[in-house]
C-alpha cells in the first residue's frame, strides 16, 4: 500500500466562518449531495428523524440523472447468476477490487431494482411484460436495465426524487455549495455551506453526515461530467483528514460525441453492446486489430485502441456506425441520442456518428469501509466520491448506479441507526471560529489584479486532458505536476468569496492527487495506462493520499 502525504500549501477551510456571524442549522443527518447516492441515502433514513438534503444545484443536475445506458442487475436466473457477474466485475477491476464488496454489492442489486420499481421507476420491458435486458462492453451476459432507451438515469432519478419530496422528514436545499467539514475531536459534526442566490454563509450541525457530492470529470477538456462535477467531495473530505484512495484511476468513457464547439455528450455503451461498429476516417472497423471481443471490450480497452487509431490516422475522432441496423429499431432504442445528433444534423441510422474519449468516471475517491463509513468518525460516503472496492482500477459498465443504489441504502439506514442513539445536546458542542487567515482576499468576480480563475481554469483542464489523460507518461505527469504546483501556490492562497474561487481551489487540490498517483503509479493497470510502463506490476497495491497532521 503506497501512502502519499503532498504538501501542497492546503487549507483547512477554504472560507473564515464566526458562529456569531452566521445562522444555524440543526439536523440529524445531513446528505451533501442530490444524485442517486444521495437521496437513495435520504430515504433510507428513519423516518422519524431529519435529514437534509444538500445540492449545489439540483436534484435533475447530476451524473445520475445523465446516466444512459442503465443498471447491472442479476434478472433473469435461467442465463445468468451472481458468480458471472462477480466475474466480469473482478476481469474489469484490474486486479484492485475486493472480492468480499463486489459480492455484497452484486447479490444485494435485485432487490433494489425492485424497491426502485416501488417507487415508480418505469423500465423498459418485453411484450410478456418482463424487464428488457441489455448487454454492454465486459459483460459476459445481457443483464443491463434500461429506461426510456436511453435515459435510465433521468426516470430512476424522476422516481426517487419524487419520494424524497414526498417523505415530510426529508427537507432538500438546492442551489447550496457545501464548503467544508466541520470536524472536532475526530469526528464530523457537519458543514459550512453557503447559499448561491443570497450569497450568505450557514453552519449545519449534525449528528452523522454522508459524502454523495459525484465525480471529477470537470477536471478535464473533454468529459461527459455536468457542470457541477468539480470534485468538491473528495476535496473536502482530504482538507477534514480523510483517506484518498486510487484517484488516478480516472474513466475514460470510449464514445462521447465530438463535434467542434458543440457539448460533449455521452455516446451510451448500450449503442455498442446492440451492435454498432466502431469505424476510423476510412471506414475500416479497427477494434479488430486491438482486441477479440471487439467493441464490447471493457472501457479502457475501448478508449486506448480509439486514441491510437486516431493517432495512427492522424484524425480528431472515429466514428459509430449503426447504418447496417433497421433504423425503425435505432430510432426506438435510442431516441434521446437520436434528439441529441438531430440538433447537429446527424441521422443516427444513417451517418457515421463523430466519436472520441471524454473523461466519465472516477473509481478513485474517499475510503470507505464494507458499510460506508471513512475513517473521521460519523462521516460516512457513497456513490462516485467514494473508493468502496467495487471498482477497481477500472469500472464494468452500468455498475455505478448499482453502488449508488446499495452504499446510498446502506449509509442511510446505518448513518440513522446511530443518529436515534444521539440526544440532541450536540447542540451544546463547543464551536471552533475559523477568522480571515493571512492569505489575500479576493472577492471572486473572476479576475482579481493579474488572476483569471476562467483562464486557468481552462489551463488546468487542458493540461490534465493532454498529459494525465487516456494515455500518460513520466515526462508528461512531470510537467502536470509542475503546472498544478505552480497555479497552486498562489491561487490556494487567496480566500475568494464565490463558487469560482472556490471550485478552482478543489480542482487543483484534487488534480494533484490525480497526478501524483499516476506518477507513481509505474505500471499499466486498468484505465491508468501508462506508455513507459505497459506491463502490470504485483503485488496490486492501492494509493492512499492523506494530509500530515
Amino acid at each position: 500500500m503506497a501512502v502519499f502525504t503532498p504538501d501542497i500549501g492546503t487549507p483547512r477551510f477554504l472560507a473564515p466562518f464566526h458562529a456569531k456571524r452566521h445562522p444555524h442549522f440543526f439536523t440529524d443527518v445531513l446528505i451533501i449531495g442530490g444524485g442517486l447516492a444521495g437521496c437513495r441515502a435520504a430515504l433510507a433514513v428513519d423516518p422519524s428523524l431529519r435529514v437534509l438534503v444538500i445540492c449545489k444545484d439540483g436534484l435533475a443536475n447530476s451524473n445520475s440523472a445523465k446516466a444512459q445506458g442503465g443498471i447491472a442487475t442479476v434478472w433473469d436466473m435461467k442465463v445468468d447468476d451472481y458468480d458471472k457477474h462477480v466475474k466480469d466485475t473482478l476481469i474489469a477491476g484490474g486486479e484492485l477490487c475486493d472480492p468480499q464488496i463486489v459480492r455484497m454489492i452484486v447479490e444485494r442489486g435485485t432487490d433494489q431494482i425492485r424497491q426502485l420499481i416501488e417507487y415508480g421507476a418505469q423500465f423498459d420491458r418485453r411484450p410478456d411484460g418482463d424487464l428488457l435486458l441489455g448487454r454492454e462492453g465486459g459483460h459476459s451476459e445481457f443483464r443491463i436495465i434500461h429506461a426510456l432507451g436511453d435515459a435510465t438515469g433521468k426516470e430512476v432519478m424522476r422516481a426517487v426524487a419524487a419520494e424524497v419530496q414526498r417523505r415530510p422528514n426529508i427537507r432538500v436545499w438546492n442551489d447550496t455549495y457545501a464548503l467544508d467539514l466541520l470536524t472536532a475531536d475526530g469526528f464530523c459534526r457537519g458543514a459550512v455551506v453557503h447559499w448561491s442566490k443570497s450569497d450568505e454563509t450557514e453552519l449545519v450541525w449534525a449528528k452523522q453526515t454522508i459524502l454523495a457530492t459525484g465525480g471529477v470529470g470537470q477536471l478535464y477538456r473533454e468529459t461527459t461530467n455536468p457542470n457541477v462535477a468539480c470534485a468538491d467531495g473528495v476535496a473536502m473530505a482530504y482538507r477534514a483528514g480523510a483517506e484518498i484512495r486510487d484517484m488516478e484511476f480516472v474513466q475514460f468513457h470510449p464514445t462521447v460525441l465530438y463535434i467542434a464547439g458543440g457539448s460533449r455528450s455521452l455516446i451510451t455503451e448500450a449503442m455498442r453492446g446492440e451492435g454498432a461498429y466502431l469505424i476510423d476516417k476510412d471506414g475500416y472497423r479497427f477494434m479488430k486489430d486491438y482486441d477479440d471481443r471487439l467493441e464490447i471490450a471493457p472501457r479502457d480497452v475501448v478508449s486506448r485502441s480509439i486514441v491510437r487509431q486516431m493517432i495512427k490516422t492522424n484524425h480528431p475522432n472515429v466514428y459509430l456506425d449503426l447504418r447496417h441496423k433497421d433504423p425503425a429499431w435505432v430510432y426506438k432504442r435510442f431516441p434521446g441520442i437520436t434528439e441529441t445528433c438531430a440538433h447537429f444534423g446527424i441521422d443516427i441510422a444513417k451517418d457515421k456518428i463523430p466519436v472520441r474519449p471524454g473523461a466519465h468516471y472516477s473509481m478513485g475517491g474517499v475510503a470507505v469501509d464494507a458499510q460506508g463509513r471513512t475513517n473521521i468518525r460519523s462521516l460516512w460516503a457513497a456513490g462516485e466520491v467514494s473508493s468502496t472496492g467495487l471498482h477497481g482500477a477500472n469500472r464494468l459498465a452500468s455498475n455505478s448506479l448499482l453502488e449508488a443504489l446499495v452504499f446510498g441504502e446502506m449509509t442511510g439506514r446505518l448513518a440513522g441507526e446511530i443518529a436515534l442513539e444521539i440526544s440532541d445536546d450536540y447542540r451544546a458542542l463547543p464551536i471552533e471560529n475559523r477568522p480571515v487567515e493571512n492569505r489575500l482576499i479576493s472577492a471572486g468576480s473572476g479576475q482579481h489584479n493579474d488572476l483569471d480563475l476562467a483562464d486557468i481554469r481552462n489551463s488546468l483542464k487542458s493540461t490534465m486532458w493532454r498529459l494525465a489523460g487516456v494515455v500518460r507518461d513520466e515526462h508528461g505527469l512531470e510537467e502536470a505536476l509542475q503546472n498544478i504546483s505552480h497555479w497552486s501556490r498562489y491561487v490556494l492562497s487567496y480566500q475568494f468569496k464565490t463558487e469560482l474561487g472556490w471550485e478552482l481551489q478543489n480542482m487543483l487540490t484534487v488534480s494533484r492527487l490525480i497526478v501524483e498517483g499516476a506518477l507513481n503509479r509505474r505500471e499499466t493497470r486498468g484505465s491508468h495506462n501508462r506508455s513507459d510502463y505497459p506491463d502490470m506490476a504485483e503485488p496490486a497495491e492501492h494509493t492512499i493520499f492523506r494530509l500530515p497532521e
